[in-house]
């Protein structure tokens, strides 16, 4: 990346100036050839000089510092607002608003002969807050906005309620924590993911917070977050395969898999009862995790009959390891995942009922990766008639997955308490911003490096203890539910 940077800054005769995770513009006197953080863009109008003062485009400055910019043709007027700033200049008056107050330019904005307006570098970028220096040599412009965020968090997804609650948490933990931050949503792309990013590094964010919706895909991000000298925080997901992540905020992700396979253990009898296996994405780090801890629990009963798995050949293949490869835990999630989506998990449960003879049905097992997945899941095998009973797990203790449990449609979810989450994210963050390194307890191997992390506890709900552990804990209100045990 800085080698990009250095070739791009050599064709376009600028030196590279780094700002501390905020904005750089570098112009010429005179060519269409400009930088934004050092990636080339084309004015459609050169700066120029008038009266010893530099006008450049009225647009492509406002936008490059982040402002929100305006223009009346009835007044002939243009507006920039960023933060507390509101500015209004008037094509061919030395006169300015600057929040109200009357301001007196140097030189006048003015429509050229090409029809572009141009308006004084130097009073529009020292008054939204940045610094502007002239190389009269070169002559060339640079323009650097500090940073104006100070944390930054990407979350996967508006369309799932855990995503929802996280955001909450978020907002409101900033607010008394007393830092400045912006959430974004990648909803399901790698790609949006990145834009989100790339914008969250323009706004000068000195600490990302980044859960990854491809934990490979992703790198790439953090890759260029490291590069503008942001700390990477991977949150709830590991990004993987690339050195620049910093810290790993996350609940124990094999205890969840362990604490879910073991709930199906003690609610087994007798042998041969039908197991069915499902698992999260495969481009998701955490669906390995959650499935290693269920596998280490369950396949002793497998290996022992009290299980038989009835809808994966591939963990049928394994079913005599106790410990599998990444690579072996791959095959089995190829054929059983549900990718933590609601109708992908339905239709493949529907379809897995399918091809199911009766006596393979029953009273049945089945591991479901979230509560999501396994209300769908749910769904598919409550329809089925020669389901007798089904014990199915979950976990995120969502809301409409608790009313499932309290209804008797879904037998367990494991709570990761988001609040628990949110805050060591933020505590971690604020290390960052004060000089400090997070507290370390272990370290998860993302392929490239052992990520530090502290991971947080989790907890098993089922009806039994659904009110102690959801309603009286605060984490939800009672008036959320009915028929509450």
């Amino acid at each position: 990346m800085l080698l990009v940077v250095a070739l791009l800054a050599a064709v376009l005769g600028f030196t590279p100036v780094r700002a501390a995770g905020g904005v750089v513009v570098q112009m010429t006197i005179g060519s269409t050839k400009a930088t934004i953080n050092f990636k080339a863009v084309v004015l459609d109008q050169p700066p120029i000089i008038e009266n010893g003062r530099t006008l450049v485009p009225f647009r492509f400055i406002g936008e490059a510092l982040g402002a929100k910019i305006g223009w009346d043709p009835v007044k002939k007027t243009v507006s920039y607002v960023l933060g507390d700033k509101n500015i209004v200049l008037t094509i061919g008056s030395i006169t300015a608003m600057v929040n109200g107050v009357e301001t007196t330019l140097d030189v006048a904005p003015k429509i050229l002969p090409t029809g572009r307006t141009v308006v004084p570098v130097r009073f529009i970028s020292e008054t939204i807050g940045a610094k502007v220096d002239w190389n009269s040599s070169t002559r060339i412009v640079t323009i650097t906005m500090a940073a104006t965020l100070d944390v930054g968090i990407v979350l996967p997804t508006k369309d799932e309620p855990r995503w929802i609650q996280d955001e909450t948490r978020f907002n409101d933990a900033l607010k008394t924590a007393g830092y400045s931050a912006e959430i974004l949503f990648s909803q399901g792309s790698s790609a949006k993911e990145k834009e989100n990013v790339e914008a969250l590094i323009t706004k000068g964010v000195k600490v990302l917070i980044l859960c990854p919706q491809d934990a490979t895909a992703a790198a790439a991000s953090a890759d260029e977050a490291r590069a503008a000298g942001i700390k990477v925080i991977s949150y709830d997901r590991l990004i993987r395969d690339t050195k620049a992540v910093d810290y790993y905020v996350t609940f124990d992700s094999i205890a969840v898999g362990k604490a879910q396979a073991q709930y199906l253990v003690d609610k087994a009898t007798g042998t041969k009862n039908p197991l069915y296996l499902y698992a999260g994405a495969a481009t998701d780090n955490n669906a390995f995790l959650f499935f290693e801890g269920a596998w280490d629990v369950l396949q002793p009963k497998i290996a022992d009959g009290t299980f038989v798995i009835k809808n994966s050949s591939q963990a049928v293949a394994l079913q005599g390891k106790a410990t599998l490869t990444r690579d072996e835990m791959g095959k089995i999630i190829g054929q059983v995942t549900t990718n933590w989506d609601f109708t992908i998990a339905k239709n493949l449960a529907e379809a897995n009922l399918t091809i199911a003879k009766a006596a393979d049905k029953g009273n049945v097992f089945i591991l479901a990766p979230n509560d999501g997945t396994a209300r769908s899941i749910a769904d598919a095998f409550g329809d089925d008639k020669d389901v007798k009973s089904y014990v199915i797990t979950g976990q995120d203790a969502e809301i409409p997955s608790v009313q499932y449990i309290i209804d008797g449609k879904q037998s367990m979810t494991v709570l990761k308490d988001v609040r628990t989450l949110v805050r060591d994210a933020i505590a971690a963050a604020v290390d960052y911003l004060t000089g400090k390194t997070p507290e370390q307890t272990t370290t998860y191997n993302n392929g490239k490096i052992g990520v530090p992390a502290k991971p947080s506890v989790v907890v098993t709900v089922d009806k039994s203890n659904v009110k102690a552990a959801l309603i009286d804990s605060g984490y939800y209100k009672a008036s959320e539910f009915t028929g509450l045990p």
